[in-house]
C-alpha cells in the first residue's frame, strides 16, 4: 500500500494521477460518487485507489476500529494506493462531532500509516518521501 498524505487543495489527486505508469487500470473509490464500504467490496480490479475516506468516516457511524477492518479486508491482495487529508494539523476543532471525525482519523491513519509501504506527503505539489519499506535512514 502506498499513502499519499497532506492538507486539502494541496495537490494530492492530481500528483497522483501523473505518477501513475497507466492510471486506466485503476479503479477510483471515493471520487464522483459516495465512498461506501460497499463500494469496495464490489471493486473487481486488482488496483485501488482509496480517496475521500474522511467524507466517508464521517457520514458513517462506523467506529475507526469497525472501518479498519473493513478497508483491509476490501484491499487484501490488491495494488492499493490510498489519498489522506491532513485535517488535524495541531488544530483542535470547537465543534464536538469535528473533533470526534479529527481524533477518528488520526487513529485510522496511524494503523494505515503502520502497514503500508511507502508514505508519500504532498505539500502544495511538492512530493516528500517520510516512509518506504526496505531503506534505512
Amino acid at each position: 500500500m502506498h499513502i499519499f498524505i497532506g492538507g486539502a487543495h494541496n495537490g494530492k489527486r492530481e500528483f497522483v494521477r501523473n505518477w501513475m505508469e497507466e492510471p486506466s487500470q485503476w479503479e477510483w473509490v471515493g471520487e464522483g460518487h459516495a465512498w461506501s464500504l460497499d463500494r469496495l467490496a464490489e471493486v473487481d480490479s486488482e488496483f485501488i485507489v482509496l480517496d475521500r475516506i474522511e467524507e466517508w468516516l464521517e457520514r458513517s457511524s462506523m467506529d475507526e476500529a469497525d472501518a479498519w477492518n473493513h478497508i483491509i479486508k476490501g484491499i487484501e491482495g490488491k495494488e492499493t494506493v490510498v489519498i489522506l487529508t491532513d485535517i488535524g494539523r495541531g488544530i483542535v476543532p470547537v465543534d464536538p462531532e469535528q473533533r470526534k471525525l479529527r481524533d477518528q482519523c488520526g487513529r485510522l491513519y496511524q494503523w494505515l500509516m503502520a502497514e503500508a509501504d511507502e508514505v508519500t506527503r504532498i505539500w502544495y505539489g511538492l512530493a516528500q518521501t517520510l516512509k518506504k519499506r526496505g531503506e534505512t535512514g
